[in-house]
């Protein structure tokens, strides 16, 4: 009984729309339920944000709710999840929008007593069962961030488009925009290490051709584009327990490799001859000890790995073999790093007309408003504080998403 706790009070939220209140609960649909008294249930919503609910779908993590649904619920969760796709098919089949009513107007109320009580039944079995992850508060706050993104329509004006239909590329994207949503649903789980990706359906935030770009547009004046300076290469000194250089961390390396090395090497090459080795097998030598020392991998993966499973600064975990190890550890603390500073950001965003656009892998894109202005240098100030020192945070700024440049 790892999770149990003997005052809960399970429910189900019945429909994710904002203007649909009611829930399940103890058999019954409750009207204008009273959230300050429950204090579990499967998934995150908007609505639930300033209550101290458990969340069995954070315990499970990587699992869906069919991954999670012991053996002796199986047979009755799968009859439920059969007329429920019956339900989901009437509506498209009669053009009925589901997205103008709530679940439970369109379907008999004994559907949803028998449904989500199964629902509630395996939700009840994850939070008995599964061990609360050690970064379970950052996953709510996380949870908060992508729904408060989700919530906001994007602005999309295919206008810059249009001029390239002739292409067969600009064709299929243009075809891709008429059947995605307007609306960027992210996956938490999406990746081992953490990074994010996006839902089914979500709009392609993540793998949008730069040459598209520009049919986003601000919905108030500007976007601004935070990220850090060599993310990956800055955590990795800090598991070091190396400073962090205040400038940019290639010409860095720079100063090292022409004090040392080849005078004529330019930045473009030291990038890729660092990124080279530190990918490369473990015990390869670069040839330049004196950046070696700041880079030790062995020393990392000894701290981090312990044979079977990475565990990183921030207590996720991730099972690898040696040869994956160490990319495990740097690129999992390096996205927790990022959507750490950006939930913190985030927070001071609230109240304000700007708001967080997207996050796309290691940087954080705020539609900006022009009367915001005098928070802008905190706001830069805030995402570099990392856990692991200040990192030097570039940023850029644009009048729609495809013409970001870069500013100081």
């Amino acid at each position: 009984m790892l999770g149990a706790n003997i005052f809960s009070v399970l429910f189900e939220i019945i429909d994710r729309k904002q203007s649909c209140k009611n829930i399940y609960m103890n058999n019954h649909i409750v009207e204008d339920p009273q959230y300050d008294k429950l204090t579990k249930t499967w998934s995150y919503h908007p609505m639930l944000r300033n209550y101290n609910i458990e969340f069995a779908s954070l315990y499970a993590q990587y699992k869906t709710i069919d991954e999670c649904c012991p053996d002796n619920l199986v047979h009755e969760w799968e009859s439920v999840k059969k007329r429920h796709m019956a339900y989901i098919r009437s509506f498209q089949n009669s053009f009925c929008d589901s997205y103008d009513g709530c679940f439970y107007d369109m379907v008999p109320h004994s559907f949803v007593i028998d449904y989500f009580g199964v629902k509630n039944k395996i939700t009840e079995h994850v939070l008995n069962n599964y061990k609360k992850p050690e970064n379970y508060d950052f996953l709510v706050e996380l949870s908060g961030l992508v729904s408060e993104i989700e919530a906001k329509e994007l602005k999309i004006d295919v206008t810059p488009i249009t001029k390239k239909l002739h292409q067969t590329k600009t064709r299929g994207f243009y075809k891709k925009l008429l059947t995605c949503g307007q609306r960027i649903e992210y996956n938490i789980f999406g990746t081992i290490t953490g990074r994010l990706t996006t839902k089914k359906n979500s709009f392609p935030l993540l793998t949008l051709n730069k040459d598209y770009r520009d049919i986003i547009q601000p919905q108030n004046d500007w976007f601004v584009e935070l990220d850090f300076n060599a993310a990956e290469l800055r955590c990795l000194l800090a598991l070091n327990g190396v400073s962090q250089p205040e400038q940019d961390i290639h010409d860095w390396h720079g100063n090292i490799f022409n004090r040392l090395a080849d005078r004529n090497l330019v930045r473009a090459d030291i990038k890729q001859k660092i990124f080279s080795w530190l990918y490369g097998p473990i015990d390869a030598s670069l040839g330049i000890p004196q950046i070696e020392k700041y880079y030790n991998k062995r020393k990392t993966i000894d701290k981090y790995w312990n044979g079977e499973v990475v565990k990183n600064y921030y207590g996720r975990e991730i099972i690898a073999d040696k040869f994956h190890s160490l990319n495990a550890i740097i690129q999992s603390t390096t996205s927790d790093t990022f959507l750490r500073r950006a939930i913190s950001v985030n927070k001071m965003l609230s109240g304000r007309k700007s708001f967080t656009m997207g996050l796309i892998h290691d940087s954080m894109v705020i539609d900006f408003d022009r009367e915001d202005k005098d928070v802008l240098e905190e706001l830069i100030k805030e995402f570099g504080k990392t856990e692991l020192g200040t990192f030097k945070v570039n940023t850029s700024l644009g009048t729609n998403f495809g013409n970001m440049k870069r500013f100081r």
